[in-house]
């Protein structure tokens, strides 16, 4: 037995006492936030934002697309997978479904979210990737608010964070959804990620289900992904 597969039964070993955490424990109120930075603008995603966006979509996974991308195809990174997507309208992550921050001085892009109507998700090709990758995110991707608009990512760079970024692009989400016809956005959150928990849960959001996926070296969550959902009213 070489010393790399004794380090992975110690660690899988250590795994095994992890406590699941409860949902209920979790849902603490969300800290107070900055005030708003005047400098930052919203805007529709371009073309030119799709380097940006891939980027965004990486954070927001977690770890979630190295998993799955990682080493897939010689010489292209996961974000390089992902930025090549987000520049093509067949894709749900198209650029054209999303909305940026951008930070005014500077024209950087420092804020994304990324939705699409869940359906599309039943449309999604996955045959790319390696049964076992598939196979271990399997229970995320089944379970599903379908029929709902579906938040596939938010995030905001770590220095602009707690100023309401986050909240505005969640607010374009909703108006989003609402104008489209939804009555319901739903989006999956890693269970460990309790900022987050506690951010959407503090906009309403409730938890419908957790989706089981097991710890991996290369996608170290605890608890599995959360299906939360928000109803969205149509008087805006």
């Amino acid at each position: 037995m070489s010393a790399a597969d004794t380090s992975a039964q110690r660690e899988a070993s250590a795994l095994a006492h992890f406590p699941r955490p409860d949902l209920a424990s979790i849902a603490r109120p969300a800290a107070p936030g900055k005030a708003a930075i005047p400098s930052i603008a919203y805007r529709a995603a371009t073309f030119a934002d799709c380097r940006d966006i891939a980027r965004f979509i990486s954070l927001a996974g977690g770890g979630l697309y190295e998993f799955l991308f990682g080493d897939l195809i010689p010489l292209l990174t996961p974000t390089g997978f992902l930025t090549v997507a987000t520049a093509s309208p067949r894709y749900s992550i198209s650029y054209r479904n999303c909305f940026v921050a951008v930070d005014e001085p500077t024209n950087a892009v420092i804020g994304m979210a990324n939705i699409f109507p869940t359906d599309l998700l039943k449309k999604e090709n996955s045959a790319v990737l390696p049964l076992q990758r598939r196979s271990h995110i399997r229970p995320m991707l089944e379970l599903q608010d379908w029929g709902s608009m579906f938040l596939n990512a938010l995030a905001v760079s770590e220095r602009y964070r707690c100023h309401g970024i986050g909240a505005r692009l969640l607010d374009w989400a909703e108006d989003r959804s609402r104008q489209a016809g939804f009555a319901r956005l739903s989006l999956h959150c890693w269970a460990d990620n309790t900022t987050a928990v506690n951010f959407y849960q503090a906009r309403g959001f409730v938890a419908l289900a957790v989706a089981e996926i097991p710890y991996d070296a290369r996608l170290r969550h605890f608890g599995g992904s959360i299906l939360m959902q928000r109803k969205i009213s149509q008087a805006a």
